[in-house]
């Protein structure tokens, strides 16, 4: 009874939140470039103030080219008077002469009373003709939804697998092993828990070639990147911000190292114990976290993987299928260990720091909405 209710108020509030998804954006300001004040302290163009409340927001801009556009060129963005930390995330676009159209993406995480447009122009002389709109679309409503969904799978997952524990489907060992699988996958993905990445130019190449996904540029990105590049394309579509998109893209491989590389080594050697501690060398390998961060190529960490999976199948048959329990000292941690230890050495050259021309790459700049 008490689960049929629990279904019930899932399945209204998921619908309530896929209702909200098909809502039309709502127009917050419109603002004329003739409606422009000076700020005297900064001596930026700014607009009339008007609030914000957390979701979604966008900035249109229209120039009319026959009365001069945006002129030489300038820099737009998004601010308040007073705001909390964090309020309004996003970065200051760039706009150049000649440009008639742009949308800029803000992501507002708190109330704003005084919020405002300001611009910085790259010329005070240029003759300007454009009209600014801050719309807020679905996009947070869509990703509330999506949110939704996923805890309430997580949720039914738990108390479905509690069940199966209750009613003595699952032996305490499974338990523990689904456990120990699930801190592992959770261990390797802590770097994700931080406010920005550490990443190196693999990464922007990355995002270069997500962009061009989403604009229907598929000529222009190799076929093997496509396997991979339409995890993060498809958040970003849903609305998540870019860097939201790229952790996605990591969790999702790391959980899928994790359950590839136990599969193999268990099947081979029916040793849970070994199969998970070589799992969580392969997984935490600092080869593979710097192919994950510090370089940020999803393309590497995959063929890390599958070649990580290839050695174990190899290994295990030239060692037989005589178990490895049977064995005082196993040559599956012998060989693990050692073949981790020397990619170390030959890829770090000596050094077992991570080498890289590393970016810290936060939340709001760069590439936060895809600018």
């Amino acid at each position: 009874m008490k689960r049929k209710i629990l279904f019930l108020a899932e399945g209204i509030l998921l619908l309530v939140l896929l209702l909200l998804c098909f809502s039309r954006s709502g127009e917050v300001a419109e603002i004329n470039s003739r409606e422009l004040q000076r700020d005297e302290e900064t001596g930026e163009l700014v607009s009339s103030t008007f609030p914000l409340s957390p979701g979604v927001y966008r900035i249109i801009v229209e120039a009319d080219a026959a009365g001069g556009g945006i002129g030489a060129g300038m820099e737009i963005g998004l601010n308040a008077e007073q705001m909390t930390f964090h309020a309004i995330r996003g970065s200051r676009a760039t706009l150049y002469a000649g440009t008639e159209h742009k949308e800029i993406t803000y992501y507002v995480t708190a109330p704003v009373e005084g919020a405002y447009v300001s611009i910085i122009p790259f010329s005070e002389d240029a003759e300007v003709s454009y009209e600014l709109r801050v719309e807020r679309t679905a996009a947070g409503s869509r990703m509330t939804f999506v949110m939704a969904v996923l805890l309430c799978g997580i949720l039914n997952g738990l108390l479905a697998f509690r069940r199966k524990i209750m009613t003595g489907e699952v032996s305490a060992g499974k338990k523990w092993t689904a456990c120990a699988l699930a801190a592992i996958w959770a261990v390797a993905c802590i770097p994700l828990m931080v406010d920005y990445l550490i990443l190196g130019t693999d990464s922007v190449q990355c995002l270069t070639e997500t962009e061009q996904l989403l604009r229907g540029e598929w000529g222009t990105i190799p076929f093997l990147h496509l396997l991979y590049l339409w995890i993060p394309a498809a958040v970003r579509g849903i609305g998540f911000p870019v860097m939201t998109a790229y952790k996605v893209l990591f969790v999702l491989l790391t959980g899928a190292a994790t359950l590839l590389i136990y599969g193999v080594f268990f099947g081979q050697t029916k040793d849970v114990r070994l199969a998970l501690s070589v799992t969580a060398l392969g997984v935490w390998s600092p080869l593979a976290m710097k192919w994950m961060y510090t370089q940020g190529n999803p393309g590497k960490m995959v063929i890390y993987v599958l070649a990580y999976a290839l050695l174990g199948l190899i290994v295990g048959w030239i060692l037989g299928k005589k178990k490895t329990a049977d064995r005082k000292i196993s040559p599956w941690i012998l060989f693990t260990v050692s073949l981790v230890l020397i990619l170390q050495v030959l890829y770090f050259e000596d050094s077992l720091t991570f080498q890289s021309d590393v970016y810290y790459w936060y939340n709001e700049e760069p590439f936060m909405t895809g600018e």
